[in-house]
């Protein structure tokens, strides 16, 4: 699957790795964060970004976390931010928060 190239989640809507990395990077999210909000793997996040084709299940999971956190996927590969949510350091609306980590290692540095 090339990146451009759109895979189908369970609900039927479509959705582009590009679609994925952008709006994880207009969130402000690492892949960590997006793959704790979507309870996947991060080399799930890896391989959807890198073009691999998923299942259906893991991409609602993908569109539903980002979906939660603002992001609105746009046709022809487009990504913007909800009103109410704006990326880190951005407008005054409001800003998107990382989710917390369901484990985080004490003394670990990140």
């Amino acid at each position: 699957m090339n990146r451009g190239e759109q895979q189908k989640s369970e609900h039927g809507s479509e959705i582009t790795a590009v679609q994925i990395k952008m709006a994880r990077a207009a969130l402000g999210w690492g892949v960590r964060d997006l793959a704790n909000a979507a309870q996947v793997s991060g080399d799930t996040i890896n391989r959807v970004e890198g073009g691999e084709k998923l299942r259906p299940r893991t991409l609602t999971a993908l569109r539903e976390a980002l979906q939660a956190a603002g992001a609105e996927f746009l046709p022809e590969n487009g990504v913007r931010l909800s009103d109410q949510i704006a990326p880190k350091g951005g407008s005054s609306r409001g800003t998107a928060k990382k989710p917390r980590s369901a484990s985080k290692s004490a003394g670990r540095p990140r």
